[in-house]
């Protein structure tokens, strides 16, 4: 097949993360791995009331069982509110974020003391959890109610939190079997700072658009379709 002419590779510069400070790095790589899914993330506070703390990114680590990973940072003075939280509790809600909730969502990402609540604080409803002990927030589309696996620590201040899915709760109509409206669903993306970005536009690939490849799948080696 002949090149496309979009295709065709354009100048490069070599980009020298080794020359940065880490928090440069940090802005580098926030700001080029983009958009990346908000994980407003509740936890309980030792004094019972409800820590909430957003987190620029969250992946599927297993669909088999459902696992969900966050990455968490450290505060100069120590670990992240949240990450002293699933260590003491073993469970945490992972509430996704919509357009609505931009607003609050930036707000709670300020270092606020460990006895605050930032529900409380910014005056945002929370709602019960079905499965883990915790609440999670009544303005959330959807939420993962989660228990911890595992934890691994990654390089000099990240870990990586791993919790198993138990519960899942959607806003009525949201939902119909595995299938998500995403037009009601409205997730908002992180870009880097305080900079976040819609996804109102999809862009749809034809359902033909494969069938030229047809002899050269896998299938055709056993006769039958591998997954």
């Amino acid at each position: 097949m002949a090149e496309h002419p979009e295709f065709r590779p354009a100048t490069f510069e070599r980009i020298e993360l080794g020359d940065m400070t880490a928090l440069s790095r940090y802005k580098f790589l926030t700001a080029t791995v983009v958009p990346r899914p908000i994980a407003l993330v509740s936890t309980l506070n030792p004094n019972g009331s409800v820590n909430l703390a957003p987190f620029s990114q969250f992946v599927i680590l297993s669909a088999s069982p459902p696992i969900l990973g966050i990455v968490s940072g450290r505060h100069p003075d120590g670990r992240k509110d949240t990450h002293s939280n699933i260590l003491r509790t073993g469970e945490f809600v992972i509430n996704t974020v919509d357009e609505a909730l931009a607003v609050p969502t930036q707000q709670s990402a300020y270092p606020f003391r460990p006895e605050i609540s930032e529900t409380e604080l910014l005056g945002l409803g929370t709602r019960a959890t079905t499965s883990v002990a915790g609440r999670a927030v009544a303005a959330s589309p959807l939420a993962f109610e989660c228990r911890l696996v595992r934890t691994e620590s990654f390089g000099e201040t990240a870990t990586l939190i791993a919790g198993e899915v138990v519960a899942v709760t959607a806003r009525q109509g949201l939902v119909s079997g595995h299938r998500v409206a995403h037009d009601k669903l409205r997730p908002l993306g992180r870009i880097a700072g305080r900079d976040y970005c819609r996804t109102g536009e999809v862009v749809s690939m034809p359902p033909d658009l494969d069938a030229a490849f047809a002899a050269l799948g896998r299938h055709n080696q056993t006769g039958k379709v591998l997954p």
